[in-house]
């Protein structure tokens, strides 16, 4: 194998790196990574359209839910402790009780560390072999290490053995560090530096100092966040080489999820011929101001994107001046702390008392966002309000209150502005696993004594109609080859199973399911407006 035992060694703590230039000004080091992925149009790197340096392109036009690319990253990492992901299949041993298929066996811990955990003896030896045999020790004394710094000790060791290419070396060497970023602030710089020490010490010390010093940065801006399509928050980290260059947009035009080890990159609108493909570096659906402050910590620029000057100027739109628009940002925080102490303490009962009754938190959110607009209502719409509905629907469902569950999981999915795309898909399914809870109740359960609400043939054919709308979002958003996909088809299936009548993609349902969600959006106090059209 072509090999490269050579980062610069020459690198001490005054080091200051030379200009950075662009991957697009290396055409051979382009290609090579570029053919190390299966795209299903031509690709280039070329100088970026929307930030400083490169970025990737379609040299053909992608039509909307299509698949870009994928690949298998140079490395990857799952967030340490992770219960039910094996770390080095990346495969969701929980998943199979969730999707209702035979269960997989648990992921269990190694022996050594404690921290890794693997689906099978095979996995296990073949990380041990792979990667695990340096860096069970690591683990073992730093059991909390974030994935992308454990990524960098791998790389250090790979090194070591040879086993990162000239190619591979060449294109890591030239990955953005924000070296002198972190260098202008001090409690941050004190702690690459630290960080950069802990990965030198533990791979041996035979590597200079500076190298991991500067590794650390780089590969906490350039790795990509390991989320698989079922999941609405990452599970850990991954290096792909052709991935670091793709630029940021809070509007993108593509996203990236993970089907086992595999990285997939997919269009969520039309990208013309020589357009340049973005994606989100940071939760899509998370407001403009936490956006912009974890844009500028982790990735040191402002954002000016469309999506947030839109956001901006309806805040002005709404609020009219400052002091309203400040206290608005300070109400969103707000709510955003309650909902955090409120998940805590429905994980561990005793901690916080004060937010384990779910109502008491709905009444502290109605407070905040009656402060924030006094003489309005805050809108639907605007994030925080939307996840926060949907995150008290699970604290309700924890505490298996069905009625407050679901009326707390409409309002905040369909008075969301989100409508198609993975977040859309994720989020529906919340809701329709909670319609679906109804249909294990006795026809003469207590919540059924509400008048107002939809029977049960009412509610499974709601959840009928979502399920097929879901699951074609699914296909466009996913793939029709993911593993979610499929898992929701066979979702569908079952419960179509067991309706009679009329089933979806015919006018009779249309219009049963038409009289069966308004009845149930009416409940819930959600305007018309609002209901899904089939």
């Amino acid at each position: 194998m072509d090999t490269d035992d050579n980062f610069p060694q020459d690198v001490g703590e005054d080091y200051v790196p030379p200009p950075r230039e662009g991957l697009h000004k290396e055409p051979a080091l382009c290609n090579a990574i570029l053919r190390s992925v299966t795209s299903s149009v031509p690709l280039s790197i070329r100088s970026s359209s929307i930030s400083p340096g490169s970025g990737l392109f379609v040299d053909q036009t992608v039509e909307e839910g299509r698949e870009i690319y994928r690949s298998e990253p140079l490395m990857s990492a799952i967030d340490a402790g992770n219960p039910s992901f094996c770390h080095y299949c990346l495969r969701d041993t929980s998943a199979a009780a969730e999707n209702g298929s035979e269960p997989l066996s648990q992921a269990k811990a190694c022996m050594g560390c404690r921290v890794a955990r693997f689906c099978s003896k095979k996995c296990q030896k073949d990380a041990w072999a792979k990667f695990h045999k340096d860096e069970c020790g690591v683990l073992k004394d730093v059991p909390k290490i974030k994935a992308e710094h454990l990524l960098v000790h791998r790389l250090i060791f790979w090194q070591q053995r040879k086993g990162i290419t000239t190619t591979q070396g060449n294109v890591i060497e030239m990955l953005e560090t924000h070296f002198n970023d972190y260098s202008n602030d001090g409690e941050r710089n004190a702690e690459i530096l630290d960080k950069g020490m802990a990965v030198h010490k533990a791979t041996g010390g035979k590597v200079n100092a500076g190298l991991t010093w500067r590794m650390i940065p780089a590969f906490r801006s350039n790795c990509v966040r390991l989320r698989p399509a079922s999941k609405k928050e990452s599970v850990g980290a991954a290096l792909d080489l052709v991935t670091t260059t793709i630029n940021h947009s809070c509007e993108p035009n593509a996203f990236v999820f993970f089907e086992g080890t595999q990285l997939r990159v997919r269009s969520l609108k039309r990208i013309a011929s020589g357009g340049e493909i973005s994606i989100c570096y940071v939760d899509p659906t998370i407001d403009t101001v936490r956006r912009q402050s974890m844009l500028k910590r982790e990735h040191f620029f402002d954002c000016c994107c469309s999506r947030c000057k839109g956001e901006e100027k309806e805040y002005t739109m709404l609020l009219k001046t400052k002091p309203r628009i400040d206290a608005f940002h300070k109400a969103q925080r707000a709510i955003l702390d309650l909902m955090s102490s409120a998940v805590v303490a429905a994980k561990y009962p005793g901690l916080y008392p004060a937010f384990e009754d779910v109502g008491g938190v709905e009444t502290q959110i109605r407070t905040i966002t009656q402060g924030a607009f006094p003489s309005s209502s805050w809108p639907d719409h605007i994030e925080p309000l939307p996840s926060a509905r949907m995150s008290i629907a699970d604290l309700h469902m924890g505490h298996g209150k069905l009625a407050p569950a679901l009326r707390s999981a409409l309002r905040g999915k369909l008075m969301s502005c989100r409508r198609c795309g993975p977040e859309f898909v994720n989020e529906m399914m919340d809701v329709i696993y909670i319609l679906l809870a109804f249909g294990n109740l006795a026809v003469d359960d207590a919540v059924f004594e509400d008048k107002a609400l939809p029977s049960p043939p009412g509610l499974c054919t709601v959840a009928c109609g979502y399920l097929y709308e879901t699951f074609q979002e699914a296909g466009k958003a996913f793939g029709g080859d993911a593993a979610y996909t499929k898992g929701i088809c066979d979702i569908l299936a079952s419960v179509l199973a067991k309706k009679p009548g009329e089933k979806p993609g015919s006018e009779g349902f249309a219009k049963e399911f038409a009289i069966a969600q308004a009845g149930m959006t009416d409940w819930a106090a959600i305007p018309s407006s609002y209901r899904m059209i089939l």
